[in-house]
């Protein structure tokens, strides 16, 4: 057993090299460790890459407000508030992991490009920046394509489709998980002498752009549907009516669905129905994450060979014996008629509670990125805390019987931090604000808890 000296070394450590991620120093020492050649000035250039979708995430609340407005002028059906807040957490929460796998990403990427690059950097010219964003862009339509037709990769991918309604927020609604394959298809790039800088730069603007494709607000773009993915086009991707299924996998440019015969215009007479065809049955974060991989092992262990049980695994979600790589068109779910929304325990105050607890945990993990030096342990311990909230949006929206006991303990944890354990890049106004939120939620959980829990569930 660890003595307690040993026991602070080695979280320290665990937590060092957190933060060294987060600084990308990992990578350089991975780098330097495998002979990779790299000089400083190229290691800066490489890695020191801001957090584009993270500051999106900010532009984005703003835009779901937007958004709201449209369609009320519009006179449409109004997305429900849960399910937003709901993609908000989970766009946050795949910021969070980037400080724990981004290392192992860079360095694959890193090794590629310094030791088999054929060609040397495009450069900063206009013409090079639009090369750039259609080789992305490319490799971007074949990681999501493969995304929909491999089924553990499906698994994983399956949390963007998730919402039951198509909102700006859903385009940052992503899976950590992903992280652990995404990289692969952005290689060809490396090959081709794209700097690391510029692949992840682009990547991330190809993520940002697609906020603004899910949505109802817009309908149609005229001439523009012709050359680039628009709002209508990406209604049908998301869409679970069988004319929906595997269709129009473009970031930014929809001629690679024209060019590779996976394009599918939206059908006047057919309302699109939103979500996967096996809707999760819970608002846990967590839960989302790794539901369906139960699924797709049970597919997997129900084949009679070894064979099919791979082919299970490899195929699309829809592929049986006999069948297509993404099964029979005929055999799929064709589902029209608008389905009931995950039904959720929430109030007015439920809802003003979680977005208070979720700004702070986006402040948080904001400042986390910022120029000002954290300490590792204030890395690591606000991480997980950031987490800890993101994680309890869900269990507070599903109403369980624990929540007010998790909550306690969590508002508890986060009041300590703030008197004992302040991050250093926050500011004094900041740290008193958080610190009042986080003692009047505790006060409120422990007095008054029928403020926040509705024993009723009703609908947004």
């Amino acid at each position: 057993m660890l003595k307690g000296g040993e026991l602070e070394t080695a979280i320290n450590h665990v937590a060092s090299r957190v933060k060294d991620i987060l600084n990308f120093k990992f990578v350089s020492q991975l780098a330097a460790e495998n002979d990779i050649y790299c000089t400083e000035e190229e290691a800066g250039q490489s890695f020191s890459v801001p957090p584009y979708t993270l500051q999106a995430l900010w532009w984005v609340m703003w835009l779901v407000g937007v958004e709201y407005l449209a369609l009320w002028w519009q006179d449409a059906r109004l997305p429900v508030l849960h399910d937003n807040i709901l993609s908000l957490a989970h766009a946050t929460f795949y910021e969070v992991t980037k400080f724990l796998v981004r290392g192992f990403e860079y360095w694959v990427y890193v090794l590629v490009w310094q030791k088999w690059a054929i060609l040397p950097p495009l450069g900063d010219s206009p013409l090079a920046a639009l090369a750039l964003v259609v080789l992305t862009d490319f490799c971007y339509y074949w990681l999501h394509r493969a995304s929909h037709e491999i089924m553990v990769l499906w698994a994983v991918h399956q949390v963007h489709h998730t919402s039951q309604d198509l909102t700006v927020a859903v385009g940052l609604r992503h899976s950590p998980l992903q992280r652990l394959f995404l990289w692969v298809f952005y290689l060809p790039m490396a090959v081709l002498g794209v700097p690391p800088a510029h692949m992840l730069a682009h990547a991330q603007f190809n993520l940002v752009f697609q906020c603004w494709i899910h949505t109802e607000a817009i309908r149609t773009l005229g001439p523009c549907e012709y050359i680039f993915n628009t709002p209508s086009h990406h209604r049908v991707h998301h869409g679970v009516n069988q004319f929906c299924l595997d269709k129009n996998y473009a970031g930014l440019f929809i001629v690679w669905d024209r060019l590779f015969g996976t394009y599918q215009d939206e059908l006047p007479d057919q309302e699109i129905i939103y979500g996967i065809i096996t809707q999760p049955e819970s608002c846990n974060l967590i839960y989302h994450q790794i539901f369906y991989l139960k699924l797709a092992v049970g597919k997997a262990n129900s084949m009679d060979t070894w064979d099919k049980w791979l082919c299970s695994l490899v195929k699309g979600p829809s592929w049986v014996p006999g069948s297509p790589w993404t099964g029979w068109d005929e055999n799929k779910p064709d589902i029209r008629a608008s389905r009931e929304y995950q039904k959720v325990r929430a109030t007015a105050a439920t809802h003003c509670y979680v977005l208070l607890h979720f700004l702070a945990a986006l402040s948080l993990i904001t400042r986390l990125t910022t120029t000002v030096v954290s300490t590792p342990v204030e890395v690591f311990v606000y991480s997980l805390a950031v987490v800890a909230t993101l994680t309890c949006i869900g269990v507070l929206y599903d109403g369980l019987s624990c929540c007010r006991l998790v909550e306690m303990v969590r508002c508890g944890i986060g009041l300590a931090l703030c008197l004992l354990l302040p991050l250093q890049a926050i500011t004094g106004a900041e740290l008193r604000l958080l610190t009042t939120l986080y003692t009047l939620s505790f006060i409120l959980w422990l007095v008054r808890p029928n403020t926040i829990i509705n024993h009723k569930v009703c609908k947004d």
